[in-house]
Order: C-alpha cells, then sequence, then structure tokens
C-alpha cells in the first residue's frame, strides 16, 4: 500500500460567490486582500470547512447582529426582551423591571425636562413660526 500526497486547493467563498485564490497567502491575509473590494470583509470571520475531494472551502461570514453580544450576552439580551414583550403585553403585573424602571426618580426627571423641553418648543415655534431650539445642557444627561 502506498501513500498518495495530493496538493489541497483552497476554494474562498464570499456572499454567494467564490473568489479566486491567492496562494502563498494565509487565509486571513486573503481576507485582507479582498477586502479593498468588499469592505464588509473588514470585520467577517473565517470559516473553514472540512477537506473534501482534495479542495478545502473556507466561507467569509459578515459579522453581523449585535454590537459586542457574544456567548451568554445574547442569552440574557433574549431574556430581557422577552420580559419586556410580557410586562408590555400585560403578563407580569405592576411589579415588573419595566414598571420599576418607569417609575424611578431620574427616569421620571429626565422624562419631565423632555415634556417641557417639547412643550416650550411647541409654543416657541407657534410664536415665531419656525425659530430655531436646542436643549439646554441639562435637558442632555444621560439616562441611567
Amino acid at each position: 500500500m502506498s501513500i498518495a500526497i495530493s496538493e489541497i486547493r483552497r476554494v474562498f467563498r464570499y456572499n454567494g460567490m467564490q473568489l479566486p485564490d491567492v496562494p502563498g497567502l494565509e487565509p486571513r491575509e486573503v481576507r485582507d486582500l479582498y477586502s479593498a473590494q468588499y469592505p464588509e470583509l473588514v470585520s467577517a470571520e473565517i470559516e473553514a470547512g472540512e477537506v473534501r475531494d482534495g479542495v478545502r472551502e473556507y466561507i467569509f461570514r459578515k459579522a453581523v447582529g449585535t454590537k459586542g453580544g457574544v456567548g451568554a450576552e445574547n442569552g440574557r439580551l433574549a431574556a430581557l426582551n422577552a420580559s419586556v414583550q410580557a410586562e408590555s403585553a400585560g403578563r407580569t403585573g405592576t411589579a415588573g423591571k419595566l414598571a420599576r424602571a418607569l417609575t424611578r426618580r431620574g427616569t421620571v426627571e429626565r422624562g419631565s425636562a423632555w415634556g417641557a423641553f417639547v412643550l416650550r418648543t411647541m409654543r416657541e415655534v407657534t410664536e415665531r413660526r419656525g425659530a430655531r431650539v436646542l436643549p439646554t445642557s441639562d435637558m442632555l444627561a444621560p439616562l441611567p
């Protein structure tokens, strides 16, 4: 029994297209090379498939999704989203997270400030017809 040595051919795929291989470059370097033509490849992930019939397929996948969301964070975000949906549908009563967040002192104060800003803006616009109105810096305080 003899061992046959054969060269493994690389195939790069992105968005349903087959991109030509560039010999001598690592898959990451090939991705970086093609990112000049396809800018979304800059942050793309590289998935290496199994070798089949002497061909190894590399797939460039766009990194799309929640910014910074990985692993357990996605699960927590999904759980929070589900609880907010349930609460907004009235399935959790008034003691839920959303109700507590909306009744916090800081949230109420900022909501009142924005409400006052809107009322003042509407009044000034009707008086001056198109006056430019800018919020004051205390109205732009970060939300909790």
